[in-house]
């Protein structure tokens, strides 16, 4: 217990990794196919919407996925700014995909059990 709490004080109460880290591995994960991996990094009531409500008519997690990155062809993610605020953190980036487009982002994403999720 000792050493946790001086880990915890040492690090700042900081959550692992960054909320920038998390948008790059979610994508890198939907552009591989490895939905399972992208589906850890989502809030718990995304993962809902996505399977049991609204997304799942549009093909749930794997739908969005093949979307967001045309369908395994995202080239970059490039992130572009960071905001953190406490418990809450907002990401804009820029996707760089093979045809040669790119489109801006923003998302936000919140704390849970020390790991930065992304949020609807």
């Amino acid at each position: 217990l000792v050493a946790v709490l001086t880990f915890a004080v040492l690090t700042g109460f900081a959550p692992y990794g960054s909320p920038a880290e998390v948008i790059k591995t979610f994508y890198s994960a939907c552009n591989s196919g490895n939905y399972s991996v992208a589906e850890r990094l989502l809030v718990p009531e995304a993962n809902w919407v996505l399977t049991r409500h609204i997304g799942a008519v549009d093909g749930g997690l794997r739908g969005i996925c093949d979307e967001a990155t045309k369908q395994g062809h995202l080239q970059k993610v490039e992130i572009l700014q960071q905001e953190v605020r406490g418990e809450l953190a907002q990401v804009r980036y820029m996707l760089y995909f093979a045809d040669g487009s790119a489109l801006e982002e923003s998302q936000g994403l919140v704390v849970e059990r020390w790991v930065w999720k992304i949020a609807p």
